[in-house]
């Protein structure tokens, strides 16, 4: 009973510190326009102030899960969130543009950082019996924490100053700070070992290698598809669609509160079933029904139902992409093989709306979402065939 409470307790932080490291990084979104007319920035300003947090994310990664396998969950942790309160609380009095790139900077990296600890932590938490739900449950958090940031930051703004947000996420992240000091973490050395043959060093280092190369690739062509979304629908919505801005943030909301409310339940059905990657290649076949909604149909219900779909979609591949790296990834390699999963991800975001804005210049504002699906579609095909070959073999950590 007493371990059944730890673990409650833990995962209920684990929740928490999602929802801040979600909220602190899109919560800065409503207030751009703010930063230019108090600053002056130009819209070149703007867009190396928007990337300088993808930048961070993208190397902070790998950094992140080299660190957590030297010194530990707990020391991890505790860093992460004295440099995320730091920083909330220098960007309201930041007077330059230099320290606010410095603190986006900063914010990216603590925002990977604590994702990566995050998701290692629930992986080393849980038993592949629960892996799913637990995982499920930091997926909504995800949700949760990127509908609330942007919502929190307007609606604070509109009754108080510029710098209430940030002092509102810094309360948040040092009670987080008080709850992980009391957190008992579990000791690889407490768990079961693994029931496979052992393999010679070199043998296991490529066989890690290959694993990585084939789980970033599908990680960077999903989360360049997610970045095109992101960066490029609001325009569609508005030129194509002819939406308004509170049509378009309801669509987001949508999204959000689908993936909220669905992540645990996919997470759940996902353990009882015991096959993540049909579980993730079935969220990214809804994603690629959501596109398909909103690129073919006009009708805002339908469109609305396709962000719903999407949200089930993406729910559905999160869950079950963490849940399968932390099934096939042996412990000890655990921490630094999500690190640089994410990091190179993270490439993709920074590169895709790129391309996207060529595709745009160079034929319409459809193109950019048929590229997204081409690139959902490779994200399947990879996975397809992982998933062949562990039915083949049957044997961890081959997957």
């Amino acid at each position: 009973m007493k371990r059944l409470l730890y673990l409650n307790r833990n995962i209920a932080c684990m929740i928490v510190i999602s929802l801040i490291a979600n909220m602190s990084g899109s919560m800065i979104l409503p207030l751009f326009a703010i930063y230019v007319e108090q600053f002056g920035i130009s819209a070149l300003g703007m867009s190396i102030l928007f990337s300088l947090f993808y930048v961070g994310r993208f190397l902070g990664g790998g950094l992140a899960g080299r660190i957590y396998e030297k010194i530990g969950a707990k020391r991890l942790g505790l860093s992460l969130l004295i440099a995320e309160i730091a920083c909330m609380l220098l960007f309201p009095v930041a007077e330059s543009f230099i320290i606010l790139s410095i603190l986006r900077l900063l914010q990216g990296l603590v925002a990977i950082g604590l994702t990566v600890f995050v998701r290692v932590t629930i992986n080393h938490m849980s038993t592949p019996e629960n892996r799913g739900t637990l995982n499920g449950y930091i997926s909504s958090s995800e949700g949760a924490g990127t509908i609330l940031g942007p919502i929190m930051s307007g609606v604070i703004v509109s009754y108080f100053t510029l710098s209430v947000p940030f002092y509102f996420v810094a309360i948040f992240s040092c009670i987080s700070f008080v709850a992980v000091s009391r957190m008992t973490f579990p000791s690889p050395s407490s768990k079961p070992q693994q029931q496979h043959e052992p393999l010679h060093e070199p043998k296991r280092k490529t066989m890690l290698t290959k694993q990585l190369l084939l789980y970033s690739t599908v990680h960077f062509l999903e989360m360049s598809a997610f970045a095109i979304f992101l960066t490029y629908f609001s325009v569609y919505a508005t030129y194509k669609l002819h939406w308004s801005p509170v049509e378009i943030s309801l669509a987001f909301t949508i999204i959000g509160i689908s993936t909220f409310v669905s992540a645990p339940f996919i997470g759940k059905v996902s353990d009882l079933l015991k096959d993540r990657l049909m579980f993730s290649i079935i969220g990214l076949l809804l994603i690629i029904v959501e596109i398909a909604l909103f690129l073919w149909f006009t009708e805002p219900w339908i469109v609305y139902l396709g962000m719903f779909i999407g949200g089930i979609g993406g729910a559905s591949y999160l869950d079950s992409f963490y849940s399968q790296l932390g099934d096939v990834i042996p412990e000890e390699s655990r921490s630094s093989f999500i690190g640089n999963v994410v990091s190179l991800s993270e490439l993709g975001a920074i590169v895709s709306p790129i391309i996207a804005g060529a595709l745009i210049e160079h034929f319409n504002i459809n193109a950019p979402f048929y590229y997204n699906m081409i690139l959902v579609l490779m994200a399947i095909v990879i996975q397809y065939f992982i998933r062949l070959k562990s039915k083949s073999i049957r044997k961890r950590p081959f997957a």
